[in-house]
């Protein structure tokens, strides 16, 4: 793992250079001081011909306070509200059809189980609690194979999120009990998004390829005075086939993120970006079955404001083909 230094002087550079690849795959909540990103690229050869079901959990522990790019000094709940600790678990379910011409459609369905707590200027040092489990925003993306040629695949991506999180979750104890969570927080985001963007893979060797995707994703208009900032998720990766079981991966991932728009989103405490190192493995433990693991290790993070971020997240899964 880099120092944090060498890590802040590096990233930057590294950040520019792949978010002009790539591609993520789980819309990543944006606001209200937290920030994490799950953006972890799980195709591990493509899309093979016929259908694909992908069982995938994610593990997300926002607990550090961060203000810049950099560990914010200690916070009192005197002025604005001090978010504490975010604890995110994702289950994300997504259906892969790739027919014998080029195109195919992925179709991702999210759910979370959360849980928060935060302190304000009611009552000070005392917080106030929500958890929940939820359905989040819906995705559906298209692929379309460019023709050119055959060393290198290239596919371009069309898609839009659905609207099909809540977005009136609630605080369920502490002084601001029965009162809404904040926007960025809830399930969803209320927004339809449009999703544009590239991916692209090849091979050095028969053993050694290489993965690159990017998607640009942008709300079409703001719902109940909120919407997300536009985000631009890249990964960047490598794959070693060791065997007919074994499969080891290392990704960069990174996520752009603009900043919040809306009377009710909190525009200072909104966007930044970051860089994650990503090593992981895929086990085929049968034809069509393939298990997976990765863990995310952040290199490089900067946030808007005063926001909340993970040490590391931890994604695992199972892949069956039909």
């Amino acid at each position: 793992m880099f120092s944090r230094i060498t890590s802040r002087r590096l990233a930057p550079a590294v950040l520019a250079v792949f978010l002009a690849t790539p591609f993520a795959l789980i819309p990543v909540p944006a606001r209200a001081c937290s920030a994490c990103g799950c953006n972890l690229d799980t195709d591990e050869a493509g899309s093979p011909v016929g259908w694909s079901v992908d069982e995938r959990v994610d593990y997300v522990n926002q607990n550090a306070l961060w203000l810049g790019g950099g560990t914010a000094p200690p916070q009192k709940p005197t002025v604005v509200e001090v978010q504490r600790n975010t604890t995110t678990i994702y289950y994300t379910t997504t259906i892969d059809y790739q027919s014998d011409k080029p195109w195919g459609v992925n179709v991702a369905v999210p759910a979370q189980y959360r849980t928060h707590s935060t302190e304000n200027d009611t009552v000070d040092a005392i917080a106030s609690k929500s958890s929940w489990n939820a359905l989040g925003d819906m995705r559906a993306l298209g692929r379309y194979a460019l023709p050119l040629g055959q060393e290198v695949v290239v596919n371009l991506l069309l898609g839009v999120k659905l609207p099909t999180g809540q977005t009136n979750r609630g605080f369920s104890g502490g002084p601001t009990a029965g009162n809404a969570v904040d926007r960025g927080l809830q399930p969803g985001s209320g927004t339809w998004d449009t999703l544009l963007g590239l991916n692209q893979s090849g091979k050095f060797t028969d053993k050694l390829g290489w993965f690159s995707q990017q998607l640009w994703q942008r709300p079409i208009a703001r719902y109940q005075g909120f919407s997300e900032g536009q985000k631009i998720n890249g990964s960047v990766g490598v794959r070693y086939t060791m065997n007919d079981t074994f499969t080891p991966q290392l990704q960069l991932n990174g996520q752009y993120r603009f900043r919040d728009k809306g009377v009710n989103a909190d525009i200072p405490n909104s966007g930044g970006n970051v860089v994650y190192a990503s090593p992981g493995l895929f086990v085929n433990v049968r034809a069509d079955t393939t298990v997976y693991g990765f863990v995310q290790i952040p290199v490089y993070q900067r946030v808007g404001g005063l926001e909340l971020v993970p040490d590391y997240s931890a994604s695992f899964g199972i892949k069956y083909k039909f």
